[in-house]
């Protein structure tokens, strides 16, 4: 009985589809798809920009440097160090299409906290979270197109901090 139930279950195995494909393509032929399916990722150059949001009251708050200026095709590694010291001075590194800075701070407000004051939007291109009263935060980004950008600070009452990228 025992030998009629091992029977049974390695005939329903191979009889349920189980089956052995053998890949005649010759080498070479496999050798080519897998070059093509192969992503050439292209080395950039890095490019370090530091940037401080400074300024102990409302009328004082800026970015410095305001101009920036950065080859196109290049990985940007920003570092953005909050100098100020006064309660509520906390900011943020935005990135922007040229002249969409408004909307986007509007906008950021409502996305609140939870999102660094960053909505989702596709005129954003880079941005940084919240930095607290005397933190430095890194991030990486691949510069955008050549062309001329804005760099905001989200926060909420801080749309008088822009700085403009130049991308040549």
């Amino acid at each position: 009985m025992k030998k009629l139930v091992y029977f049974i279950a390695i005939t329903s195995f191979f009889a349920c589809g189980a089956e052995v494909k053998k890949d005649n393509a010759p080498s070479e032929v496999k050798a080519e798809a897998m070059e093509e399916s192969i992503e050439v990722v292209e080395e950039k150059e890095l490019i370090e920009i530091k940037v401080a949001a400074i300024g102990e009251s409302m009328s004082e708050i800026a970015f410095e440097p305001t101009t920036l200026s950065i080859p196109s095709n290049t990985r940007i590694k920003l570092t953005l160090e909050n100098k100020s010291s006064a309660a509520g001075m906390l900011h943020n590194f935005v990135l922007v299409e040229l002249g969409s800075g408004a909307e986007i701070s509007s906008a950021g407000i409502k996305a609140g906290k939870k999102n660094n004051f960053v909505p989702k939007d596709k005129r954003v291109i880079a941005y940084t979270k919240i930095a607290q009263i005397g933190e430095t935060i890194t991030v990486e980004f691949d510069a955008p197109a050549k062309g001329s950008y804005h760099y905001i600070c989200t926060y909420p009452g801080h749309i008088s901090m822009v700085g403009r990228l130049n991308v040549e």
